[in-house]
C-alpha cells in the first residue's frame, strides 16, 4: 500500500475535524466522501460512485475518499483480499 501524501494527510486530518459533524446529520452517515484540499467535495452512496467521479475531476493523489462511519460500528476487519502463498 502506498503511503499517503502530505497533502491527503492534510485532507484526511480536516476529514476527522468534520466526522462528528457530518455523523450528526443521518443523511450522510454511511456515505463516501470525497474530500480535496481540505473540503468536502461530494457524498456518494458507494465507493465505487465516490471513486469515479474523484478521477474524473481530480490528479492522482490529490483526493481522498472515506467513509461516514462512527468507531462504534466498525466491528471488525474482515479477511484480507489476498491469499498466503
Amino acid at each position: 500500500m502506498a503511503e499517503l501524501s502530505e497533502k491527503q494527510q492534510e485532507d484526511l486530518k480536516f476529514f476527522y475535524s468534520k466526522l462528528d459533524e457530518l455523523l450528526a446529520n443521518k443523511l450522510y452517515k454511511y456515505k463516501f466522501a470525497i474530500i480535496h484540499d481540505k473540503n468536502i467535495e461530494g457524498f456518494f452512496d458507494t465507493f465505487e460512485n465516490a471513486i469515479s467521479e474523484a478521477v474524473s475531476r481530480f490528479p492522482p493523489y490529490e483526493f481522498v475518499i472515506q467513509q461516514i462511519i462512527s468507531e462504534e460500528d466498525i466491528s471488525e476487519f474482515i479477511y484480507p483480499a489476498y491469499a498466503p502463498a
